[in-house]
């Protein structure tokens, strides 16, 4: 068990994930996501539980706004063939 100097505050399970919630991406109007707000210290203690960090939670953000940018291009792509198919 690793060793804090600081008093332990301890948080329901309800709580916990209510905080972790808080951590969310939004849409800006140029249509990059990213994250609503910065990772707060409760949020990286819990965070920390899971060997978890505020870098790995930005690195998976930007992934998953990649993997979306590409997901879209393909379906914009796919809407144009199938108009075009159609028309």
């Amino acid at each position: 068990m690793l060793k804090n100097d600081k008093m332990a505050n301890f948080m329901t399970v309800p709580a916990t994930l209510k905080e972790l919630d808080k951590i969310e991406m939004v849409r800006q109007f140029d249509g990059v996501y990213l994250l609503d707000h910065v990772v707060t210290a409760t949020q990286k203690v819990i965070l920390k539980a899971f060997d978890v960090d505020e870098l790995h939670i930005r690195t998976k953000v930007k992934a998953l706004v990649k993997n979306y940018q590409t997901t879209t291009k393909r379906t914009k792509l796919n809407r144009k063939e199938m108009t075009k198919w159609q028309g």
